[in-house]
């Protein structure tokens, strides 16, 4: 069973709902499946337009750190592979992406959303942060440079080095979001947004698109296995391990 679904709208718009409950976080299943639904949407013809949202309460809750065999795919690379790939796929993609941003957006969430080329939220009660070093995670070069192209200098140290957890409110000020929209038109507005982009010439969006996130797709594309692996060990140190057992404790009331 796919972990995200499709959907076709009007104007073109294809919608793909990430769909892995309770908080739609982000393993080796539902990175496959986001590439391939890419893929699909990249070959269709009458497909103009990408929205990327959640189901339920999350847009994402980031990596499942819980999921079964997680530390294996981690250490063998395989993860940090698959997110590489998907994540340089959706920054690339050659026509427009919005991110409807449905509710909660935690850590690989933002980066997710941050990927596409508009950000849209409602004005209401959910939470926002990339809070990976609170919990003793370093960032794939991947994640940074997305996040390096889309804040400035200023936003990215609040939200990286900080690691706190914003209330929506906040996410504008803080770059992660361009608008917030009223939630009674939330959705039709955002398929609107993404229908008029969709209707522009796509040879010029994509050339344009391409020239825009070339130099973070070169540093993306120049990290070397040695860059990655020191990176990986971040994750594995002692205080490492320990902030994410004290937080997986914290989720559980315990």
């Amino acid at each position: 069973m796919t972990t995200v679904r499709t959907e076709n709208r009007e104007g073109g718009v294809r919608l793909l709902t990430l769909d892995r409950p309770p908080a739609n976080a982000i393993n080796g299943d539902l990175l496959t499946d986001l590439s391939a639904a890419l893929d699909d949407a990249a070959g269709e013809e009458s497909v103009r337009a990408v929205v990327i949202t959640g189901a339920g309460r999350f847009f994402s809750g980031g990596l499942d750190l819980r999921a079964a065999g997680f530390a294996e795919e981690f250490r063998s690379g395989r993860l940090l592979g698959l997110y590489r790939d998907s994540h340089l796929k959706l920054l690339t993609f050659p026509k427009p992406t919005v991110a409807m941003v449905n509710g909660h957006a935690i850590a690989g969430g933002v980066i997710l959303l941050l990927a596409c080329d508009l950000r849209l939220g409602p004005d209401a009660e959910y939470r926002i942060g990339l809070n990976e070093v609170a919990i003793g995670a370093s960032f794939p070069r991947a994640a940074f440079e997305i996040a390096r192209l889309r804040l400035t200098h200023r936003q990215a140290s609040e939200l990286l080095l900080g690691a706190a957890l914003y209330p929506a409110g906040e996410a504008v000020r803080l770059g992660v979001l361009d608008e917030l929209l009223p939630p009674e038109t939330f959705e039709a507005i955002v398929m609107e947004r993404a229908a008029r982009l969709g209707a522009f010439p796509r040879e010029a969006y994509a050339h344009t698109k391409a020239a825009l996130v070339a130099e973070a797709v070169a540093r993306i594309e120049a990290e070397t296995p040695e860059e990655a692996a020191r990176t990986a060990a971040v994750w594995m140190t002692p205080e490492s391990v320990a902030a994410r057992a004290a937080q997986q404790r914290k989720l559980e009331g315990r």
